[in-house]
């Protein structure tokens, strides 16, 4: 159990420095934008590991296509919250 809290922590510890620190560099994220990228990802990043280790365990999905598809549906899933929460913002780039 520990192990597994580890992963995770350390998992969503990996994706908020990526993240955060690429949309700094590429497009210059506010702060308001910066908190609003960390509380979505602490929201995905769970359900996209859960998801990639549960779907090889109880199907027969391989695991890196399970994580293929985590990836794909947080992809996804990112983009329409923050389409949905940066109505406020100006710039022209989306999600």
């Amino acid at each position: 159990m520990i192990r597994l809290f580890t992963l995770f922590i350390l998992s969503w510890i990996l994706t908020v420095v990526v993240e955060g620190g690429a949309a700094r560099l590429f497009f210059g994220i506010e702060k308001k934008e910066q908190i609003l990228l960390l509380l979505v990802n602490t929201v995905t990043n769970p359900l996209a590991v859960l998801l990639s280790l549960m779907l090889p365990a109880y199907t027969r999905i391989p695991f890196n296509a399970a994580v293929l598809a985590a990836e794909a549906l947080v992809f996804i899933s990112e983009g329409f919250l923050f389409r949905k929460c940066m109505i406020w913002q100006e710039k022209e780039y989306g999600p």
